[in-house]
């Protein structure tokens, strides 16, 4: 859970220097869902400071409909966080 607080820390100072213009909002990318269940994190995504996209490349953070044992939280060489929908969740959240 530690893991999970220093990953939101991390992404509410990059969300305060965008609300000031010191850098750019991070992208946000939900995969492998139903469009009615993407326009909802959407909207949820927007709320807590995200722009969400719907195709990108290299996202700040990337949230997966994924196998429910596979709870694992990765980092890419490109730095785009890697989650399910149930770790979002909880991080959203926090």
């Amino acid at each position: 859970m530690k893991f999970l607080e220093n990953i939101a820390a991390d992404l509410e100072q990059r969300i305060a220097e965008a609300s000031i213009g010191n850098a750019s909002i991070p992208t946000i990318l939900f995969c492998g869902c139903d469009p009615q269940l993407k326009k909802d994190m959407h909207k949820r995504a927007k709320r807590i400071g995200f722009k969400p996209s719907y195709s990108i490349k290299h996202p700040t953070i990337k949230v997966e409909l994924q196998n429910l044992s596979n709870r694992k939280i990765e980092t890419d060489i490109f730095k785009t966080i890697t989650m399910d929908y149930t770790t979002f969740n909880l991080f959203a959240g926090i």
